[in-house]
């Protein structure tokens, strides 16, 4: 089956190239006599050359498009709360504090076993940042 794949790939090249390439060469057999092999290559060669220049166009006028965006949208645009991030560091930082002692004890600490009533339940954090929304409001 492998080998019938094969000669399915290569008999079209043979094809086009005898026709082509070979067409004065007399030691191979040409499918096509007339200039329709000829004329079919050379019309599908400047299809693909439109195609490649098409896509190149499309491709130069989109990257250009994206670095425009990046440098005069998303890098001006500041995309998040400044005062609010620092409120929620803030408050962190206070609820880190009071759970776990000072930020240079903890920093300084190479080996730390939490124990269980100081562990975080899945929504503390959210609420410490819902606690500290509605104390800015």
């Amino acid at each position: 089956m492998t080998i019938v794949g094969w000669i399915a790939v290569f008999i079209p090249i043979y094809w086009t190239v005898s026709s082509t390439l070979l067409k004065n060469d007399s030691k191979f057999y040409h499918v096509w006599s007339d200039r329709t092999g000829e004329a079919i290559y050379y019309h599908t060669g400047f299809l693909f050359l439109v195609s490649l220049a098409v896509i190149s166009v499309g491709i130069l006028f989109l990257t250009l498009h994206n670095n425009y965006r990046i440098n005069h949208h998303e890098k001006v645009k500041q995309l998040y709360d400044d005062e609010g991030l620092q409120a929620r560091k803030t408050s962190l930082n206070e609820f880190y504090t009071e759970r776990f002692g000072p930020k240079e004890t903890r920093h300084a600490t190479r080996y730390y076993s939490v124990p269980e009533n100081k562990n975080f339940d899945d929504a503390t954090i959210r609420e410490l940042y819902k606690e500290t929304e509605q104390h800015d409001d």
